[in-house]
């Protein structure tokens, strides 16, 4: 009889559990307040405004999984959440363009920056990727807010558009053009010889990041969707960062079980390392109001369409991969410009290969640690 009862006092508890509703509140952000008897809920915050960029999360952050993350998750270990975003200023700037031995180079230099941070493109891309890219702008902006410069490069390779593999400095001519860069900066006094430099590198540039790191003794590497060479890591000694995505079809479950090996590499040679894999995170009505140009409500029209349209599960989660999936055909004509920029928020919620900024604070206290 006492077995019984004790049954049902579990059951009854967790009946009451599963039935209460967490009542959070998101200000200047978005968060899933609908879930139910679950410990984890996604939060985001809005779009950074003019000047400034994402700073930290205020309010009842005990509960966050990481209250200096624009994405984040919260434990509804409480009836009642309230969050704020909040947000500091951040310089307004564009970036210059020149060439560097005929390749097209993108910049821009803070009075005294703490550092140089080199972002290299992923195949088919360009200098400028780091500049109109939703993503890649936001990256740079928080990089530009803790006084670094940012600086992107062409490939040389303008047909394949990657990265020269030669792990030699003189026989690869697109670490001449990085090392052609430092030395215009240094002679123009915009840094000194002694001055930190960093490389984040997407994809192929990700391959190609810890590999001008080793040549020229950067500080350290962020490596974005990609394993790296094996033969380059497994004798660097650059701290690197690996930041991956769960359903990555480029790289495949090999090319995430090989990045995890060459990170133990590191770890087992006592080199600084961190590994971060995202998951898939829900379509939510804000979700596209970061692309520049768009506003909250054409998002929530965007989002509508996919919703009314099948292309979400009732947790907001995309049911099929947004590169397979006829997604585009139900987005309504006047956002047909958009399309490449809300095909690319659609791949992050996916977790599909897509450069993303969810983890910016993560490489920039990487970076920042190193200085």
């Amino acid at each position: 009889m006492k077995y019984l009862r004790l049954l049902f006092l579990i059951f009854s508890l967790t009946v009451l559990c599963y039935s209460q509703r967490t009542n959070l509140t998101v200000t200047n952000g978005s968060g899933d307040a609908r879930i139910r008897g679950r410990q984890l809920t996604h939060v985001w915050a809005d779009p950074n405004p003019p000047g400034m960029v994402f700073d930290r999360w205020t309010g009842d952050t005990v509960l966050l999984q990481n209250p200096l993350e624009y994405h984040t998750k919260v434990n509804n270990l409480s009836l009642n959440i309230n969050l704020t975003a909040t947000y500091k200023p951040s310089p307004v700037w564009n970036p210059i363009y020149e060439t560097i031995n005929a390749s097209q180079m993108g910049y821009y230099f803070t009075a005294a920056p703490v550092g140089v941070i080199f972002h290299f493109h992923g195949t088919g891309g360009s200098a400028n990727g780091l500049f109109n890219n939703s993503e890649a702008r936001i990256f740079a902006n928080e990089a530009v807010a803790e006084n670094y410069a940012v600086v992107s490069l062409s490939s040389v390779d303008r047909v394949n558009r990657q990265w020269n593999p030669n792990p030699q400095l003189p026989n690869n001519p697109d670490m001449q053009n990085v090392q052609a860069a430092i030395n215009l900066f240094i002679a123009r006094g915009w840094i000194t010889a002694s001055t930190p430099i960093f490389a984040n590198g997407i994809s192929n540039g990700g391959a190609f990041a810890p590999r001008v790191s080793l040549a020229l003794g950067f500080r350290a590497t962020s490596i974005f969707i990609a394993a790296g060479t094996v033969n380059i890591l497994s004798q660097t000694t650059v701290p690197t960062i690996w930041n991956l995505m769960q359903n990555d079809g480029t790289i495949g479950a090999d090319g995430i079980a090989q990045a995890a090996a060459n990170y133990q590499n590191l770890l087992n040679r006592n080199i600084p390392a961190q590994y971060n894999l995202l998951a898939p995170s829900p379509v939510y009505p804000e979700r596209f109001w970061r692309i520049s140009g768009l506003t909250a409500t054409d998002s929530q029209t965007i989002y509508n369409s996919l919703k009314q349209n099948g292309f979400l599960d009732s947790r907001g989660f995309l049911i099929q991969n947004p590169t397979v999936s006829n997604w585009s055909s139900v987005i309504p004509l006047q956002y047909n410009s958009y399309l490449n920029d809300i095909g690319d928020q659609l791949k992050i919620c996916y977790t599909e290969h897509e450069f993303y900024s969810d983890y910016d604070r993560r490489v920039l206290n990487f970076f920042n640690v190193r200085l």
